[in-house]
């Protein structure tokens, strides 16, 4: 009785399936890295609409205002802080400074902040992920003379108006500690040198505004270079306004901009301010 031959692979056998499989793999991994990334967006999405029910929540118990979106009115007006009591977020019992009465929670940022290197340093806030600011609240949501809160019933159309978005975080500016863009809790569209919007979502930005919505927002794709060290240059969005065609930071933020000879830049079609009235 014969014994069966068993007969292995060839070289060239071999080296078809090493092909084949390296083929699948470079179909598959870029549908797999865009089903991450798309992942990462709709995750983004959740969090700036838990954002927007909390700040409704927020202007609800406060007479209609909305949150500040820096710091020069306190701590207690800023919108990072404000919403916490909607959130079920906590401060920070026993730590000092500022990190005694923020919270970190990653609800409040984009899941880019997730990436970021930890650095807590005891109990005051770390300098690196702790100092950054992923989502940043559109600066010229306020009245500018003087400097107050404004309230959601003076936004007019409010579906189209920025509240809080996808803004300058350490992902761009890279880990440098306490840089100054990094760090920001609002963003503006049309001064160049504040921090500016983040197109980090497969060239766009999630938008949350002042209506309760939250999108994906793209327009015409322009490259800024940040004002503060290492002036990184980052993609962003044009102005709002425009001067004949040219994009401008209107002049004077007291006089409407049909006062100034400004229109509306068609290139950048959401509201980020109302000139002489809502600005910083």
């Amino acid at each position: 009785m014969s014994r069966a031959r068993h007969r292995g692979f060839t070289l060239v056998e071999l080296l078809v399936v090493i092909g084949i499989i390296g083929l699948l793999i470079s179909i598959l991994l870029p549908a797999l890295n865009k089903a991450r990334q798309q992942a990462q967006t709709i995750k983004c999405l959740s969090n700036l609409r838990q954002c927007g029910l909390a700040t409704m929540m927020y202007a609800n118990e406060h007479k209609f205002f909305m949150p500040y979106p820096t710091t020069t009115q306190g701590e207690q007006s800023l919108w990072f802080n404000c919403i916490d009591p909607y959130l079920q977020s906590m401060m920070a019992n026993g730590r000092t400074g500022v990190a005694g009465g923020r919270t970190y929670t990653r609800f409040k940022q984009c899941p880019v902040y997730e990436t970021f290197d930890q650095d807590i340093s005891g109990l005051a806030q770390g300098k690196l992920k702790e100092y950054a600011r992923s989502y940043k609240m559109n600066s010229m949501l306020r009245h500018n003379n003087p400097y107050s809160q404004a309230r959601i019933t003076e936004v007019k159309n409010s579906a189209n108006f920025v509240y809080l978005g996808d803004g300058t975080s350490m992902d761009e500016v890279g880990d440098i500690p306490s840089q100054w863009d990094n760090g920001q809790f609002s963003m503006e569209v049309n001064d160049p040198t504040q921090a500016s919007p983040a197109l980090r979502h497969q060239g766009g930005a999630n938008i949350l505004f002042v209506d309760g919505h939250a999108e994906t927002m793209f327009c015409k794709t322009i490259k800024r270079t940040l004002p503060n060290p290492p002036q990184v240059s980052v993609p962003t969005w044009e102005s709002e306004y425009v001067s004949g065609s040219t994009p401008v930071d209107p002049p004077n933020h007291k006089v409407s901009a049909e006062a100034q000879g400004l229109t509306r830049n068609p290139d950048m079609p959401l509201d980020w301010s109302e000139l002489g009235h809502l600005y910083r």
